[in-house]
């Protein structure tokens, strides 16, 4: 069997999380071979969680073979930003999904998302680009999320929510049945939103309300 090379931008807590959730992947079906991590903060050839740094961001528009790449980076913003520097057609950004999470019916996945172990999808969801499922989240039916949000751990999602692009939830916030939330709007963690957020908005608390400047 021929395994995919894969690598991960961002060598954070987050990243590291990753390589436990491809290693996982793996103990299921061998899948990937995980070269190592890219990230601007760190000295090339520092290892974490097993893997190396291979160099930084930049370096991956030199790649001149095939390379999978996910990004793990959980704010919203600094994914978009990340990935607006990199343009290679060598790259690819599969969708990374946990043997532990469950998905019903007609889940539509984009590309460079990632489900953790623990998360339960129902039916009828859109997920965008490079969204962020982390652990033991429920999504509803009929709920769209849009690129780039981040879901962090332990966040609930009625059915008919609507997330935009660049959205995070905090760990362990609720959101109730036929919220909108706004481009880049964020939700402090364990905050109940009753209400729709407005773009570029940050709530805060139960119920969840405008955090004061």
């Amino acid at each position: 069997m021929v395994l995919k090379d894969i690598a991960i931008i961002g060598a954070g807590g987050l990243g590291k999380e990753v390589a436990v959730l491809i290693r996982q992947i793996n103990q299921q079906q061998l899948t990937w071979n995980l070269v190592g991590f890219y990230d601007d903060g760190l000295p090339k050839g520092k290892k974490l969680a097993g893997q190396l740094v291979l160099g930084a961001i930049a370096d991956l528009n030199t790649i001149d073979y095939p390379l999978a790449v996910v990004v793990a980076m959980g704010d919203p913003q600094t994914k978009a930003t990340v990935l607006s520097k990199i343009s290679n057609p060598h790259l690819a950004f599969p969708v990374l999904i946990h043997p532990a999470a469950t998905l019903g019916l007609n889940i539509n996945v984009g590309a460079g998302s990632i489900i953790t172990a623990g998360c339960h999808l129902t039916v009828d969801i859109t997920l965008g680009r490079h969204v962020l499922i982390n652990l033991n989240s429920t999504i509803g039916h009929d709920v769209t999320i849009g690129d780039f949000s981040s879901i962090m751990p332990g966040v609930h999602l009625s059915g008919h929510v609507h997330l935009g692009n660049e959205v995070l939830l905090g760990s362990g916030a609720s959101v109730l049945q036929s919220i909108s939330i706004g481009d880049q709007a964020r939700v402090g963690a364990g905050a109940i939103v009753l209400q729709s957020v407005p773009s570029a908005t940050t709530v805060v608390g139960v119920p969840a309300k405008p955090k004061a400047p």
